[in-house]
């Protein structure tokens, strides 16, 4: 990592009085860039914006700093079921390669999408036509001979329950329905694992409507057919979600999350005391979120145990609870967005082939896509991308689609295109260019200096451009490679200065980030010439806890343009008003509004000449 020296934005660092000339030090640093493009210039500071830019990013970190962005290439699975909450990878038919299950909102089917090998075509396979209200369909090997069923959530009025299909022929063509449970209340997830470590899938639901349970059900006959037997985990689970079947204590046994949208229950899941799914405890995670929609779990911030990560629609939340210790009994909350709409699913896994567990979330509301890239492997620094937008998306998860051997996403969606898969990369180079700053004056240009973290296979480089006519900047000088001396980059009295930020990497994902970058300078003042006068101005009282005076040389009184600004480098007042060769500002914004106490850069700018005084407001 390249480190320059902080300091804050100052047009002036120090004043030398000379005879016949000023001597002004000066710096100028961009480290926002947030803003976005669009801001050629001439502009006397650099604020959040900048010119233009090719393959970089500057919203996907909070603090708005520069780094690679991410490409994504959406493909349609299908678009005209009428809407799907949820959609799982799996190798339907056992050819190698990963098919996709879904349902259908609208038209009360089942159907499984056959994947041609690339993730390029796909047939459709229906598993049941005729299915009253099909809320999830999920894959399993149910009866034990090596190829995958599906086990189904049906809320329709009459007949809701449980029920499975069993692939007869083993290559997902040929399917017979049985019921496992009629009177199970309107589900709307279901899932399979091993939940009494038999060696054989159980299959667990949560029920929406009186009893309010979460229940898992073992066949009673070997192979399984219709009758199977009932174990209640919870009676007091309302309005249950979705489930995520997970050895959260890593005990060697399945505990269930469980999200519990609507309901006062929060954040919880249970734990299997038994280890047979007999005997339940329940723990909270956070009782504060009552409207969890989706819940993952998976290791966020490195340390071997299992975090959790749930979001919701209400609140619109999204958090990762972080695990405190080896009972599971302790968490910490860390909230990564409250402001996305109806936050329908989550999904955690390292999608960025770095060894890190990122987030994926799919936004109903607001039509959106995105990936939360987990920075360090701590879960405390995220870069958030927006994948894909304009469908209604509810449910998203991962798996290989083309056999590239890189993850991809898989989403249902209930408007648009219903399921789709989405592959993502980084982009191997990129590049920003500055606006055209105008440091008013004649300059003599030192030094450029930035603070960047650049990991193995990643680079990050400058050229600089500068003119006395920003209508015609020239071309870029050779690349720096390295902070340091301007000399032989440039010319040295050149007004105004551009810079461009290349990035490359030889890593799929990989990227540097900038931070900041510095420019530093000394300007020689003009002499005023036969009867003329140096252009200086003086605040006083300095420092004050009211108004300031601001005296300019009375041969400029009438042209000069005074500004005051904070350190972050905004125009806190424009001012105007003046009493012969005297301003005064009152302290307050240009709002009218009473400014905060703290140091204010006023800057005087009349001709080819400016100067600054720094003044601090009590």
């Amino acid at each position: 990592m390249k480190n320059s020296i902080g300091i804050n934005r100052v047009a002036l660092l120090l004043v030398l009085l000379f005879p016949s000339s000023l001597l002004f030090a000066g710096v100028e640093f961009q480290s926002d860039w947030s803003g976005g493009p669009g801001t050629t210039g001439p502009t006397n500071y650099w604020f959040n914006d900048f010119s233009t830019q090719s393959q970089t990013s500057w919203t996907t970190l909070p603090s708005g700093k520069l780094l690679l962005d991410i490409s994504t290439i959406s493909h349609t699975i299908n678009s005209s079921m009428g809407g799907c909450y949820f959609a799982f990878p799996a190798d339907m038919d056992g050819d190698g390669d990963m098919d996709v299950l879904a349902q259908s909102t609208d038209y009360y089917d089942i159907t499984w999408f056959e994947n041609d090998g690339s993730g390029g075509g796909w047939n459709t396979h229906m598993v049941s036509d005729n299915y009253p209200l099909p809320r999830c369909a999920y894959p399993g090997d149910l009866d034990g001979d090596g190829d995958l069923d599906v086990a189904g959530a049906n809320s329709a009025s009459s007949n809701s329950g449980i029920e499975w299909f069993r692939n007869d022929d083993g290559v997902g063509d040929s399917w017979t329905r049985f019921y496992i449970d009629d009177q199970f209340g309107n589900p709307n997830f279901v899932c399979c694992t091993d939940i009494n470590n038999d060696d054989t899938l159980e299959v667990i639901a949560p029920s929406r409507i009186s009893p309010y349970q979460i229940a898992w059900w073992k066949s009673s006959t070997t192979p399984p057919d219709s009758i199977w037997e009932k174990h209640v985990v919870s009676s007091s689970s309302q309005d249950g979600w979705e489930l995520f079947p997970v050895d959260l204590d890593q005990d060697g046994d399945m505990d269930i999350l469980c999200a519990n949208h609507h309901s006062i229950s929060g954040l919880q899941f249970w734990e299997n005391i038994d280890g047979v799914g007999t005997d339940w405890e329940l723990k909270r995670i956070n009782s504060s979120n009552d409207d969890a929609r989706s819940v993952h779990a998976a290791d966020i911030d490195g340390d071997s145990d299992l975090d959790v990560v749930a979001c919701g629609t209400n609140y619109f939340y999204l958090s990762w609870f972080e695990n405190l210790d080896d009972t599971c009994g302790a968490w910490e909350e860390h909230v990564l967005s409250t402001t996305l709409d109806q936050n329908h699913g989550v999904h955690a896994a390292d999608v960025t082939d770095d060894g890190f567990v990122d987030i994926l979330v799919a936004v109903w509301e607001d039509n959106q896509l995105f990936l939360y890239r987990n920075m360090d492997g701590t879960g405390m620094e995220w870069a958030v991308y927006l994948l894909k937008s304009g469908w209604w998306f509810e449910d998203v998860d991962v798996a290989d689609f083309n056999d590239d051997g890189f993850t991809d996403i898989l989403a249902g969606a209930t408007d648009g295109v219903e399921v789709s898969w989405h592959e993502i990369s980084g982009y191997s180079s990129g590049w920003l260019e500055s606006s055209i700053l105008d440091v008013v004056g004649y300059p003599e240009w030192d030094s450029i200096a930035w603070t960047a973290e650049e990991p193995a296979g990643t680079d990050l480089f400058f050229q600089i451009k500068s003119s006395n006519d920003w209508e015609d900047m020239g071309v870029w000088c050779d690349t720096i490679f390295e902070p340091g001396s301007l000399t032989g980059y440039i010319d040295s009295t050149h007004r105004y200065i551009q810079y461009r930020l290349g990035m490359t990497t030889e890593s799929r994902f990989g990227t540097p980030v900038l931070d900041e970058v510095r420019f530093y300078w000394s300007s020689m003042g003009i002499e005023g010439g036969s009867g003329g006068e140096e252009f200086v101005i003086t605040a006083v009282p300095n420092p004050s806890a009211g108004g300031v005076s601001i005296v300019v040389p009375s041969l400029y009184a009438e042209d000069v343009e005074l500004f005051v600004y904070d350190l972050s480098g905004k125009v806190v007042r424009v001012l105007a008003e003046r009493n012969g060769s005297t301003f005064i500002w009152d302290g307050r914004d240009s709002s009218g509004h009473e400014a905060p106490t703290g140091t204010y850069i006023i800057r005087g700018v009349v001709e080819d000449r400016s100067a600054t005084v720094r003044f601090v407001k009590l």
